[in-house]
């Protein structure tokens, strides 16, 4: 199995990408899971979701804000007690801010999706850093956005702060791989576009809804770009960046891997 008795942790647990990460790391054979996020209902529904696999993955929960250094060398400090090792890091937790035109944007919701994108990223892998080096091994994906490639925006604003703060750890990447290879720790990075999962369900639901048109024909604006044809969801998204993380990846890193069902195709 692609993460066979790999110790894993997951930032960011909550509804789509981030639970099924976890439910897919159980499945590629991880030994241990260590879940991280602000709120404890949604460490509990990924715990429960994870344990009616029935798997042999032990589960260990710590609520974690990444914006804070000291809860993150916390997360850490409980996932070496608990396993004595870590061998990957997802970094998934994110703030995506508001949708607004950028000659107009609330610089102070920018700051907030920085400290969170980009620093409180920097936070949960630079206190997993220490214990990898000791190793002389590890993995982490960075969970990014198309958005960085390709610009998202509606007829009330886009998502640049987001992608502005991706973008940034997307660059942040290819400094850290070059690095730590030499400690055998290799990071890579993971583009998401659409994501057939509760958000974008949403997304869908009020593109219907403000356009007045069939939640189908909003599908079909979204799907018409996408060579693959479909929306990919959360669970397929998932897999591709846990395949980064495993020792099948093993001569990967300061890489970029565009997850999208090819909407963006780098050159």
């Amino acid at each position: 199995m692609l993460l066979k008795d790999k110790v894993v942790i997951i930032s960011g647990i909550g509804p789509g990408l981030g639970v099924k990460l976890a439910i897919e790391a159980a499945r590629a054979g991880a030994r241990g899971l260590v879940l991280g996020a602000r709120t404890a209902a949604s460490l509990g529904d990924a715990e429960q979701r994870v344990n009616e696999l029935g798997l042999d993955c032990e589960i260990l929960k710590v609520p974690t804000d990444i914006c804070d250094r000291a809860q993150c060398d916390h997360l850490v400090k409980e996932s070496l007690k608990a396993f004595s090792r870590v061998d990957a890091l997802i970094n998934s937790a994110f703030y995506h801010g508001n949708f607004e035109p950028v000659e107009s944007a609330d610089l102070k919701d920018w700051r907030r999706v920085m400290d969170t994108n980009l620093i409180g990223t920097m936070n949960m892998t630079q206190a997993v850093l220490p214990a990898m080096k000791e190793q002389k091994s590890g993995a982490i994906t960075m969970i990014s956005t198309m958005a960085t490639r390709k610009p998202f925006v509606l007829e009330f604003g886009g998502e640049a702060g987001y992608a502005a703060s991706k973008g940034a750890l997307n660059t942040t990447v290819k400094y850290l791989a070059k690095e730590l290879g030499q400690y055998g720790i290799r990071v890579n990075t993971a583009l998401m576009g659409w994501m057939w999962g509760l958000p974008v369900q949403t997304f869908v639901k009020f593109t219907a809804n403000n356009e007045q048109i069939s939640e189908e024909e909003a599908m079909q604006q979204i799907t018409r770009n996408i060579p693959l044809g479909h929306i990919p969801t959360d669970t397929d998204c998932a897999k591709a960046a846990l395949f980064l993380v495993s020792d099948y990846a093993s001569a990967v890193t300061g890489a970029t891997l565009d997850v999208n069902g090819g909407e963006f195709m780098a050159a």
